[in-house]
């Protein structure tokens, strides 16, 4: 062999959102990380009346075989060759929590959090893919879910590893004289149904793709935003039909939430509230938000109760996890489409009392210096998703 051959490999992560499609393929070369290509399809309308918990109805409007034939046109528009991909579970299709157990052996462990878990899930075991892992004191390492591909329940999430029956988590705490763990551990539970699983599955197939996993989004969100920050930071996905809050301490989810709000609800608000078009009212919010000049004030005061909910339900999911783990929100991180929203982070600093910042998930991934203007400044929050997933296997 030649002795310096490089080794290089590429990887798909596909975000199928509520009305686009996002598309980030990403390339390791010899250990660095970059951007191969990307693309997206926006103005779509995949889903009826989004969810907000995992056990309502969250199926597509349109055929499986149609969103597999846009994945192929966006495939062949953009020049994306590679098949192999993991695709994204929103938010509203998974169900996510942190449990406290007493600090069992790893064997008593592996029949207690099934049990358990019965608590916990709003729907029966045996319809859900069911993963978990623990949280231990500290960390280091940044997690990464490996949902759908077997559902064993003994999920390592910060191994780069396919088989989740493969993990050995550690398990923290002190051991009392006969060596028997003492304590409690904080177990972190996840469930997807498996007709969700199954949809996506379909997709994948259809579409002619290998899925090499599939990922709630929250996980792909913290991977590509938080990085090696062992903070304690709220990711706020603001969607065009919802918007998601995710709690991230020392690398590891603890909180996920779907909330009712969305860019589509701004858009709407303005248009029914200075009496414009819906185009112009699209027009208005990206061009000056809540960052509107004095000539605009009635522009900020349509728009500002909605951005108010915002604030609502972020100071609500902080107190919810300072009660629970006596710790409070350090920053927050902004994606999504409307995370470009003008005056937007000002806004919620200014009303929270926390630095807020628009994620960059290129900050680590190389790039040709002629995207720098697009990427960093619009599309960059859009594709955090999709970029987190095409990391996952890299």
């Amino acid at each position: 062999m030649w002795p310096f051959s490089r080794k290089v490999r590429r990887q798909l992560g596909i975000d199928i959102g509520t009305s686009s499609i996002k598309v980030v393929e990403l390339e390791r070369d010899n250990g660095s990380l970059s951007l191969a290509n990307y693309g997206f399809i926006d103005g779509l309308d995949f889903f009826g009346d989004v969810p907000t918990s995992p056990n309502s109805p969250s199926s597509f409007k349109v055929s499986e075989n149609d969103v597999a034939m846009v994945l192929k046109q966006l495939f062949s528009s953009a020049k994306i060759k590679t098949k192999n991909a993991v695709i994204s579970i929103p938010i509203f299709s998974s169900f996510l929590t942190v449990m406290e157990l007493p600090a069992l052996s790893q064997k008593e462990l592996e029949s207690a959090v099934p049990f358990e878990a019965r608590s916990y899930i709003p729907v029966p075991l045996a319809e859900v893919v069911l993963d978990w892992m623990i949280i231990p004191a500290a960390s280091s390492r940044l997690p990464s879910t490996k949902l759908g591909t077997g559902g064993s329940g003994q999920a390592n999430l910060t191994a780069p590893s396919s088989a989740i029956a493969s993990a050995t988590p550690t398990i923290s705490g002190s051991t009392n004289a006969l060596g028997q763990p003492t304590g409690k551990v904080h177990v972190l539970l996840i469930a997807v149904p498996k007709e969700v699983v199954s949809k996506y599955q379909r997709i994948a197939a259809a579409a002619e793709l290998t899925m090499t996993g599939l990922e709630a989004e929250s996980f792909s969100l913290a991977r590509s935003l938080v990085g090696n920050d062992l903070g304690t930071i709220m990711l706020i996905d603001l969607g065009a039909r919802s918007t998601n809050l995710t709690i991230v301490d020392r690398g590891y989810i603890y909180m996920s939430h779907s909330a009712d709000l969305s860019g589509r609800e701004i858009t709407k608000v303005i248009s029914h509230g200075l009496g414009v078009d819906a185009a112009r009212a699209e027009e208005l919010k990206k061009a000056s938000g809540v960052a509107a000049s004095s000539g605009q004030k009635g522009l900020t005061q349509v728009i500002s109760p909605i951005i108010d909910k915002l604030v609502v339900e972020v100071e609500r999911m902080n107190n919810a996890f300072l009660k629970k783990e006596n710790r409070r929100v350090e920053k927050m991180i902004l994606s999504g489409g409307s995370a470009n929203l003008p005056g937007v982070n000002e806004y919620l600093s200014r009303h929270i009392g926390l630095e807020t910042i628009t994620g960059n998930p290129f900050r680590q991934i190389k790039f040709e210096p002629i995207l720098e203007p697009v990427l960093r400044r619009d599309l960059s929050p859009n594709l955090a998703v999709a970029a987190g997933l095409a990391m996952r296997e890299l």
